[in-house]
């Protein structure tokens, strides 16, 4: 089995419509405890949140929460965490502090799913076997991993790493394929001629990074590369989904001077980072900038 730290690519998603997503909200909401309990922090925040949002937070998911999106199935299997109330709790704070908190209760009510999934592991099966991923999105949930014992202590790095995944799943993988904003087809142009390289030249992760952003992109393709032997890796370039999901997870996971710092080092980057700020910004009147570190 090969683990992989980072959200997955568009998976082949079918849109679903809206009046799927409102039948989808009125049979679920009675499966789940929405009530509060001043007393309890963990379930107090699940009902702070639905009733601000709108948004079900899951904190012991089933089957029934994600195999089935009205349009396919999903091929994942979640392993929920363990139900403890303290682990429970202090996962909550991390994630609102590199997820929930990054956005008002307006643009939760407007852009997030309808559940967000907790999970000590996100499985993605294929061929009989499972990649591990940290973040997961479809066409009506977000899936967080790692709740588990081996979160805490949370070290800053983590968190970065965190917060890019977890923000770039809901961008790029549940708004981007729902049309929620576009992407110009100019985005794509300063790394036409390279999409089809497939392969990089590199042959450790360093210099894949490097190559890879000479020609514009922000990194190697960290779902089809192979990295398992770090002086002998196959390093992939990405697909277009993946360019944009890298761009997005780079901003949530960087200061604004790193950012700033990378588009002066690659002009492609530069170039694509310019036009997929205005596409955003067109959208959904965001300035994704603004979510930088």
């Amino acid at each position: 089995m090969k683990a992989f730290y980072i959200i997955p690519i568009f998976l082949l998603l079918l849109l679903s419509c809206h009046d799927e997503d409102n039948i989808k909200a009125e049979l679920q909401t009675g499966k789940y405890n929405l009530t509060d309990d001043p007393n309890d922090p963990v379930q107090h925040f699940i009902y702070d949140l639905y009733q601000k949002s709108g948004v079900v937070l899951v904190t012991n998911p089933d089957t029934s929460d994600y195999v089935y999106n009205f349009n396919n199935p999903n091929t994942i299997h979640i392993v929920a965490p363990k139900q403890d109330k303290e682990l429970l709790h202090k996962s909550i704070q991390f994630i609102s502090e590199v997820f929930f908190d990054l956005y008002d209760d307006s643009f939760k009510k407007n852009y997030f799913p309808f559940t967000v999934l907790l999970a000590d592991e996100i499985q993605w099966w294929l061929f009989g076997d499972y990649d591990l991923f940290n973040a997961y999105a479809s066409t009506s949930f977000v899936a967080i991993a790692n709740i588990n014992d081996d979160l805490f202590p949370i070290n800053e790095a983590t968190k970065r790493t965190a917060r890019g995944e977890i923000n770039a799943s809901l961008w790029s993988s549940y708004l981007f394929p729902r049309n929620a904003w576009r992407v110009r087809g100019a985005f794509y142009e300063p790394s036409k001629d390279y999409y089809d390289l497939y392969m990089l030249d590199s042959w450790t992760e360093e210099d894949g990074i490097l190559e890879a952003r000479e020609y514009g992109f922000i990194s190697f393709d960290p779902i089809t590369s192979d990295t398992e032997d770090p002086e002998d890796c196959f390093l992939m370039v990405p697909t277009l989904e993946m360019d944009v999901q890298l761009y997005i997870q780079f901003i949530f996971s960087s200061t604004r001077e790193e950012l700033d710092e990378l588009m002066e080092e690659y002009p492609l980057i530069e170039e694509k980072y310019k036009i997929l700020r205005e596409s955003i910004q067109e959208s959904i009147n965001i300035d994704i900038f603004s979510f930088c570190l």
